[in-house]
This record gives C-alpha cells, structure tokens and sequence, in this order.
C-alpha cells in the first residue's frame, strides 16, 4: 500500500476491521481497497484488496467500490456470520490491476483487472460520495 486516504474500523466479535482507501503509489497498482482484520489477540489477517490502476475511470471506482463495501459492513452492525458471509462473497472477487507493477506482471497466475465487470455491476447503483 501507498498512500492511504484513509480507513474506517468497524468492530465484530473476531476483531476490529479496517477498511483502507489507498490513493498508490507510481510504479505500484493505483488506486486499491484493502480489508484487513485485527483480531482480538493482536495478529493482523487480510481479508480482501482490490487495485484499479491509473486509468481515467479508475478513481470513479475505487470512490464508489470503497463506498459499496462501507455500505454492506455498516449494515452489519457488528453481526459475526454476516461479515464472515461478506468475507466470503469478496473472496471471490478478483480485481488486481497489474500493469505497473513488475512483479505482479510476471505472476500468471494473476489476471488483470479479472472481476472489473462484478464489480461495475455491484456499484452500479452506489452515489459516489466525496472521497
């Protein structure tokens, strides 16, 4: 991660989870969300990270995919089997935009930018809040 805009922590039974605004850094994936847990005994775990380069349409996205997953978490209120649900669901969302990053260019085993279509799916209807 590069330069976090900022993070807001939500508290759950296993811990405290974070969710990350990351503006990037040149050479690095752009802009990218990131999920990472606390747990209750101080270990640090990631949930989820999703990139969306530099691109024109890549700070819209980042903004309103940010957004959708505040959205869901908050509505949680703090409810175990549904951030464990939720968890899940993003596990299988794959957006990793590769482009500059070297190292994530030589790994075949990571597509570019996979799930970019679930993803414009998902936010499709999210009101792009400032950011």
């Amino acid at each position: 991660m590069g330069r976090i805009k900022f993070g807001t922590k939500y508290e759950f039974p296993c811990g405290i989870i974070t969710l990350f605004w990351d503006e990037g850094e040149e050479e690095e994936c752009g802009y990218e969300i990131q999920l990472e847990l606390q747990k209750t005994n101080g270990e640090y775990e990631g949930l989820g990270g999703w990139s969306f380069g530099y691109e024109d349409w890549s700070y819209r996205v980042w903004a309103k995919w940010g957004v959708y997953i505040d959205q869901r978490i908050t509505k949680m209120k703090g409810n175990q089997d549904s951030i464990d649900a939720f968890v899940d669901e993003l596990g299988n969302i794959d957006c990793c935009y590769k482009l500059y990053n070297e190292d994530y260019r030589k790994d075949e085993f990571i597509e570019h930018l996979k799930d970019i279509e679930v993803i414009q799916h998902l936010i499709l209807n999210i009101e792009e809040e400032a950011v």
